[in-house]
């Protein structure tokens, strides 16, 4: 990974989560984040609260907002 001076790079652990694919704007992301929360509480499993977001589509690039892809992981807890 190149060396820079305002990027910071952390590694992630492993583990079980919850997966939300997400089509559209990248500033509604979060209506997955509670999706993933809701589907969590009732099934009453325990998540972190802390999702993580994985975009695939490039919003600078022109494309249509549908067609932004992004997968959004919740933690589960141990």
């Amino acid at each position: 990974m190149p060396i820079h001076k305002t990027i910071r790079y952390k590694e992630r652990k492993g583990g079980k989560a919850f997966k939300a694919i997400y089509n559209g704007n990248y500033i509604t992301s979060d209506r997955a984040w509670y999706s993933l929360l809701n589907e969590a509480e009732k099934r009453n499993i325990k998540v972190t609260g802390k999702p993580v977001e994985i975009f695939f589509t490039n919003p600078n690039m022109g494309s249509i907002e549908l067609e932004w892809i992004a997968n959004i992981y919740m933690p589960l807890l141990n």
